[in-house]
C-alpha cells in the first residue's frame, strides 16, 4: 500500500504578522523550528519515508530537513505566486483591493493577483507534478508544500470539484495522509487523463491537518 504524507511548512513571521508570503524566501521563526524538529520525529516514529519532495523555497527545504536528509526539490510544489501582492498584509490588501480579495477567499476562476498567478495555474502545476509520483509503488512518500498549494494539490488527487479546496485548512507543520490502494481492475491501462492515474487507484483520505504532535509547544 503507498502513503503519502503532506506537511505544511513551518511557522515564519509573516504567519504571525498576517502576511502573503507567496513565492518569496522567508525563513522558519523560532517556533516554526520547533515545529519542524516536532514534526520530524513523529514522522520518523510513524512512517517509513522512501520518497521526499519539498518546494524548493526555504522554509519548506528548513522544515523537510527535519524530515528527512534525501528529498528533492521543486518548484511545481511552491505556493501560489501572489506577484505585486507578497510581502502584504493581508488587512491592507482587503482593504485596497477589496473586490480582487474576495474573489480570492472564494477561489473563483477569475481571481489572479497583479502579476501573480490564478487557482488554474495551481492546478496546472498540481497535473505536473503527480506525473512525477509512481503511484503503482507501495512507498511512503513525503511531499513539504504551502497551504494554499496543498489545498490544491489534495482536491486535484482526490479528483474533487476544484472548489471543493475551500474546504481544506492547514496549520504549520501539520500532516496529512493519503492511502493509495490498487483495485487490481482489469481495466487498469485506462487513465484519468486529466490526473495521469489509472483507473484502478482508489485515492482515500486517512487524516488531514494532524497537529497533535505540536501539542506540548507554545
Amino acid at each position: 500500500m503507498k502513503k503519502i504524507i503532506i506537511v505544511r511548512h513551518g511557522q515564519t513571521n509573516a504567519n504571525v504578522e498576517g502576511r502573503t508570503q507567496g513565492q518569496i524566501n522567508t525563513p522558519l521563526n523560532k517556533m516554526g523550528v520547533e515545529q519542524a524538529r516536532k514534526t520530524g520525529e513523529f514522522i520518523k516514529n510513524n512512517f517509513s519515508i522512501s520518497e521526499a519532495w519539498s518546494s524548493d523555497l526555504l522554509r519548506t527545504q528548513t522544515t523537510a530537513e527535519n524530515i528527512s536528509k534525501n528529498f528533492k526539490t521543486t518548484k511545481l510544489i511552491r505556493e501560489m505566486s501572489f506577484g505585486d501582492w507578497e510581502n502584504n498584509l493581508f488587512e491592507d490588501l482587503a482593504k485596497n483591493s477589496t473586490e480582487l480579495v474576495n474573489e480570492y477567499i472564494n477561489a473563483t476562476d477569475k481571481f489572479k493577483a497583479p502579476n501573480g498567478e490564478s487557482f488554474q495555474n495551481l492546478f496546472d502545476r498540481a497535473s505536473e507534478f503527480i506525473k512525477l509520483l509512481n503511484f503503482e509503488n507501495d512507498n511512503e512518500v513525503l511531499i513539504v508544500s504551502h497551504g494554499g498549494f496543498m489545498r490544491v494539490l489534495i482536491t486535484f488527487l482526490l479528483d474533487l470539484p476544484k472548489k471543493n479546496l475551500l474546504n481544506f485548512q492547514f496549520e504549520n507543520c501539520s500532516i496529512s495522509e493519503i492511502i493509495v490502494k490498487n483495485n487490481n481492475l482489469d481495466n487498469s491501462n485506462i487513465e484519468n487523463k486529466e490526473r495521469n492515474i489509472s483507473s484502478n487507484i482508489s485515492l482515500i483520505l486517512k487524516s488531514v491537518n494532524y497537529t497533535d504532535h505540536l501539542n506540548n509547544l507554545k
